[in-house]
């Protein structure tokens, strides 16, 4: 469980720094366009932000938690899985809706305070068995506010190839490194004439503008629904782990690789 809350972690911070980099691209639209900025939408934005970097956080301890629990028999006590239980517990019940999501299930506040008052109690068993509504509450989280999520990253890159469009047909973007491909095995570097780039480049540059923009666009959504069938998944396991107090079978190796590739791209 420790790698996949690990991606869920990163995923979460990944989402954060798109919304830090939209209110930039705002500003930018205002000193570029004169765009007013609107100030409701950036307090908006800022909460978004706030509340993805809770969701990182509690994601983070989830791995914490799973990691202690893992080495029980080694240099971890069950204080040391309580204390990552209480830790846990406390991020979850912080965490509020997430702006522009259409549901506000209480599921991860309720889940994080009756974790947060079992870890009290020092018991792995019931902690175990606590972690089975927690997982449920992280997976149907995820569902939930998955289509946020995705219009997040869809506002972003739009906002992104609207303005990259502008810069050039104002002539105010260099496409020169788009000659890279024809230049880099030589050693070379391209040298644009500032006062004459051709059209055919420049369509070249917008054209490369909108591929690429919905080749990211597709990327994260490839991302969110790996990460949302893995949070299934685990949720699925561990709800077997609690009631039958054992795995049918060993839990595979969660294949997580399209999220891990898209955060990278991101942080």
């Amino acid at each position: 469980m420790t790698t996949p809350a690990q991606d869920l972690s990163d995923y979460y911070s990944a989402l954060a720094r798109i919304v830090d980099d939209q209110v930039k691209l705002e500003r930018l639209q205002k000193a570029l366009l004169g765009t007013p900025l609107d100030n409701q939408e950036l307090a908006q934005l800022h909460d978004i932000h706030e509340e993805l970097e809770k969701r990182a956080g509690a994601a983070e301890s989830l791995g914490k938690l799973a990691a202690a629990y893992t080495e029980l028999t080694g240099l971890k006590t069950p204080a040391d899985v309580s204390e990552a239980a209480a830790s846990l517990g406390s991020k979850l019940s912080a965490i509020e809706q997430l702006p522009g999501a259409s549901t506000a299930p209480p599921l991860l506040p309720n889940a994080g305070k009756a974790l947060a008052q079992l870890a009290l109690q020092h018991d792995e068993r019931k902690l175990a068995a606590a972690m089975d509504p927690t997982m449920a509450a992280l997976a149907q989280t995820f569902t939930q506010e998955k289509p946020a999520y995705d219009s997040i990253n869809r506002t972003y890159i739009g906002l992104a190839q609207s303005l990259a469009l502008e810069l050039i047909k104002r002539h105010q973007a260099d496409p020169g490194d788009l000659l890279a491909p024809a230049l880099q095995p030589f050693g070379l570097a391209s040298r644009m004439p500032e006062d004459h780039i051709p059209q055919e480049l420049e369509e070249y540059a917008r054209e490369q503008i909108h591929s690429q923009g919905d080749e990211e666009i597709a990327s994260h959504e490839k991302a969110s629904a790996a990460m949302e069938a893995a949070l299934k998944e685990l949720s699925e396991h561990m709800h077997e782990f609690a009631t039958q107090g054992h795995l049918a079978g060993k839990l595979p190796p969660l294949k997580l690789t399209v999220v891990e590739l898209w955060t990278k791209q991101i942080l």
